[in-house]
Parts: structure tokens; C-alpha cells; sequence
């Protein structure tokens, strides 16, 4: 078996992940894991204890994020998660569940007056005294953010925070974290500081249900999050900087100056990643995609202008692009 293999710089700025595919499943998967959490987070945010079940059981793919004080985690697993017992030391930290696959039942949170549910494409926020016990349904997707209650304490005590993923404030923090998740190791401290102050801000911006655009530490996940929705709608006649800015309740001018700091603006990245999608379709196994028809699902005014276009970005036409990978 071979050993979890972790990432990033020491300390408590980095990133550590295990996966069960690569790795093994069971406890061999777990424990390295949990080990390495108690050994970067574990003063500061102590894991409960969970089930031999969960433990001897698990399938699937853990990943943290530390920035000093704070701490995200996606988990994707196929085994079911219970814990067994929680710790009864005082906290007070703030945490965040965005639900991505299946669900996640928090057994009686103290400020909720009941159990939480937090079913994927929803979100719960809370303010954490004790350590909560919680389970998830067999198939689970989920990240969890933990945030020192200094900070967002007073935006959630008494007052659970509940609502939907595709709220525009949501979308923008979860462009953020996966902009952390990929570059975070290539991050000075800095840069670092600047990341956590900004997750600190557009979790703020999700609880109270917005944000403020003209923050200059949002651009970066202004934009990227224009990204994320303009790539699962490529096909969508419809899609322009007009409808995206109103999908994440900004003007269209707030969107432009977001792509004004990066190499390419809007529209060209739309045009870009169309092409792109018709040349991974034009070669896929099987594909009787005509260039007409790839001009159309990708809206392209005729065909001659989207073969200029993708002559222009792949230096050959599209029919010469499906023989040189074999596809014709």
C-alpha cells in the first residue's frame, strides 16, 4: 500500500490530502490523515472521535486548506460518516457546511434547537461553543470551513445562517476556495495573509447575503466565479457579461474591470473555451460532429467564422485538428 501522500509548506499555511483511490481504503487512508490534521490544527480545532465503522470503512478523498487560524476541508466519500463521541472543552469558531453530494445530518447544534440538515446545493453556518456530533448519508460531498469566532461570530450566535449554494455571494466563496485549493503552496506569506482575509470577507458577504464588489481582494474571485458559470453554459444562446453580471448580482461594468487584471477579457474567454469544447468534441471516439453543426452548438455566427476562429487559437482548421488526432 502505498503511503497518503501530503502537500504544502509546513507550519499551519498549506495544504495536506489523502485519497483512498491512490492510497488504499479503511484506516490506512484515515489515520495519516487525522494525524497529520492533529498535528497542524489539532490545538486549535480538535476532531471529534468517529465511529470504527467510519474509520475501518472509509472511501474516498479528504483535503484541507490551513491559513493560520482558519481551515477548509472537502471531503468526497462513498462510506458513510458518524461520529462516536465529541469533546466537551469550550469553543467559539464558526463553521460553515456547504452541502456538494448527498447530506450531512449536525445532531442538535445548541443555537439550532434541533438537528441541522445540510443537503447538497445548500449551506449552514453556525456558531460552534462545543464540538457537535454529526453523521452523512453513505455518498457524501461536502466543505466545511472553520473560521475563529472572533471574526463572524457576532453575524451568526443565536442565529443559524442557512441558504442555497447558487446564491451569488456562495458562488464567489467557493470560486475563492478553489483558487486557494490549486494555488495556495505557490503563496508567500503575504499573499497568504491576503487569501485569508479575503475568505474571512466573502464569508461575511455570504452570511449577510452580500458582498462588496469594489473590494479589490474579491477581483480575482469575481472573475473566476464568471468563469465557473459561463463554462457550464457554453451552449446557452444566451450567454454574454450581461447575463452572468445579473447571475452574480453585479453590473456588467464591475464584471469587465474584474477581467480587466487578467489577460483576457469576457468575451474572450467565452470565445476561447467554446473553442475549446468543439475541439475536444470534434476528436471525441465515435464523434460524427460536422463543422456546421459545431458552429451552431457553439454559436458561431456561420461556419467560416468558426473556422477562423479555431484556425486562429489551434493553428489549423477544424477538419485538419480531427485528422491529426486521428479522428478522421
Amino acid at each position: 500500500m502505498r503511503r497518503p501522500r501530503f502537500h504544502g509548506p509546513g507550519g499551519r499555511v498549506g495544504t495536506f490530502t489523502v485519497d483512498a483511490d491512490s492510497t488504499g481504503a479503511g484506516r490506512g487512508t484515515w489515520e495519516p490523515f487525522i494525524d497529520t490534521w492533529n498535528d497542524r490544527m489539532g490545538d486549535l480545532y480538535p476532531l471529534p472521535e468517529f465511529t470504527a465503522s467510519t474509520v475501518d470503512g472509509f472511501q474516498g478523498t479528504m483535503r484541507s486548506v490551513t491559513l493560520g487560524d482558519t481551515a477548509v476541508n472537502e471531503l468526497w466519500a462513498s462510506s458513510p460518516l458518524n461520529t462516536q463521541a465529541v469533546g466537551r472543552q469550550e469553543q467559539d469558531l464558526v463553521r460553515l457546511y456547504v452541502g456538494l453530494r448527498g447530506g450531512l445530518t449536525l445532531r442538535d447544534p445548541h443555537d439550532q434547537g434541533g438537528d441541522a440538515y445540510v443537503s447538497a446545493g445548500t449551506y449552514y453556518a453556525h456558531h460552534c461553543v462545543t464540538e457537535n456530533h454529526f453523521h452523512s448519508t453513505p455518498v457524501i460531498g461536502a466543505r466545511i470551513f472553520i473560521f475563529p469566532g472572533s471574526d463572524l461570530r457576532a453575524l451568526v450566535s443565536g442565529r443559524p445562517r442557512t441558504g442555497q449554494v447558487a446564491s451569488p455571494a456562495a458562488q464567489i466563496l467557493m470560486a475563492h476556495t478553489s483558487m486557494l485549493q490549486r494555488t495556495l503552496g505557490g503563496l508567500g506569506p503575504a499573499g497568504a495573509d491576503a487569501s485569508r482575509s479575503a475568505l474571512h470577507e466573502l464569508a461575511k458577504g455570504l452570511i449577510l447575503d452580500h458582498f462588496d464588489d469594489r473590494e479589490p481582494t474579491f477581483v480575482p474571485a469575481l472573475a473566476q466565479a464568471a468563469k465557473d458559470l459561463a463554462d457550464a453554459q457554453l451552449t446557452d444562446a444566451e450567454l454574454s457579461s450581461t447575463t452572468i453580471a445579473r447571475q452574480l448580482h453585479v453590473s456588467v461594468r464591475t464584471l469587465q474591470r474584474a477581467f480587466a487584471s487578467l489577460d483576457e477579457s469576457f468575451n474572450a474567454y467565452v470565445r476561447r473555451r467554446r473553442l475549446e469544447e468543439a475541439a475536444e468534441a470534434l476528436i471525441a471516439p465515435g464523434s460524427r460532429l460536422s463543422v456546421s453543426q459545431a458552429a451552431a452548438r457553439w454559436h458561431f455566427s456561420d461556419s467560416s467564422h468558426f473556422i477562423r476562429a479555431f484556425k486562429k487559437l489551434y493553428h489549423a482548421t477544424p477538419a485538419e485538428y480531427a485528422r491529426r488526432h486521428g479522428a478522421l
